[in-house]
């Protein structure tokens, strides 16, 4: 993920993690303004993680990442602080984009929206600023 995200400008990696107690450390160390958080992480996962990388990160935006559908832990994911979910096979440009999205919304202070792509998951509406809620394919 790293390596599709550090080839686009305005966009730098500045730290991974490969599970949920290594991510609020992270957190906490490098105030991101945007945390792609994988919910299903080993050890701690990213969903048990979520509220406390919040209180440590309240600016950050977080987008929940997974393989499980949003039915299953979108609620969830956004109950506990997610501003947006990403589904694990959403497309690069979806990615950016919602990451744009969130980035431009203020950080982690309000919630982000996009609109949906054919596959589920997100893209930027390209004739207005403001994004609209997305839908479960």
């Amino acid at each position: 993920m790293s390596s599709l995200l550090e080839v686009h400008d305005g966009i730098d990696v500045t730290g991974e993690a490969a599970d949920g107690e290594e991510a609020l450390a992270r957190a906490a160390e490098l105030t991101p303004d945007v945390i792609l958080l994988d919910l299903s992480m080993p050890g701690r996962t990213g969903l048990d993680a979520l509220p406390s990388i919040r209180a440590v990160a309240p600016a950050a935006a977080v987008i929940a990442f997974s393989g499980l559908d949003e039915s299953v832990v979108g609620d969830a994911a956004r109950a506990a602080g997610a501003a947006l979910f990403l589904q694990k096979g959403a497309r690069p440009d979806e990615i950016l984009a919602a990451i744009a999205a969130v980035h431009r919304s203020g950080r982690g202070e309000s919630e982000a929206h996009v609109a949906p792509s054919q596959n589920g998951g997100y893209e930027q509406e390209t004739d207005a600023e403001s994004l609209t809620p997305v839908q479960p394919a």
